[in-house]
């Protein structure tokens, strides 16, 4: 089969093997590109469980499955992709690849100015769905400093001065 390869190549025209090489040429470049982006896109989270404490990198998105690793507070993790629910991401980490809870990581992001947008006051509490600091009036600015996820995957801001109130109840300005 390889004789068959090589003798039907070099009996090809050789304008033909040029366009052969480039195309191959392409496919290469355009795979490896393929690759840098998918590396471009996972985004930096920050560990944000308590100082001097973990969390477990597990094999599959389950409190149950296998602990494979840990991530201590204050390290930053590079996120590819969370489950359905956003309770889990998937992270690969010092050569391990695995899941952390989504609770347990932060993006971190320029401050960005927001208004709350509820009929009622806003509760604004020490963790996500944590113990409540305060009620925000309705119309209020907010000034959101990053984002993160509870651990029934809905998302929270955290703000200025401390606390985190529930990202669905803000609108940007």
């Amino acid at each position: 089969m390889i004789d068959y390869i090589r003798e039907t190549w070099e009996e090809m025209h050789p304008a033909l093997r040029r366009i052969i090489i480039a195309e191959v040429a392409i496919i290469v470049a355009l795979l490896i590109l393929i690759g840098i982006m998918e590396i471009a896109s996972a985004e930096t989270y920050t560990c944000v469980v308590h100082k001097g404490e973990w969390v477990w990198i597990r094999e599959a998105p389950s409190y149950d499955a296998k602990q494979i690793g840990q991530i201590r507070y204050g390290y930053e993790v590079e996120v590819d992709s969370f489950t359905e629910r956003s309770d889990f991401a998937h992270i690969t980490w010092h050569g391990i690849d695995g899941y952390v809870a989504s609770q347990y990581l932060e993006l971190p992001v320029e401050e960005t100015m927001y208004r709350v947008i509820c009929e009622g006051p806003l509760a604004k509490r020490e963790t996500p769905m944590g113990r409540l600091m305060c009620w925000i009036k309705p119309g209020s600015k907010i000034s959101v400093l990053g984002w993160r996820h509870d651990k029934n995957g809905d998302l929270w801001a955290r703000v200025y001065k401390g606390g985190y109130v529930k990202a669905s109840f803000l609108g940007e300005l």
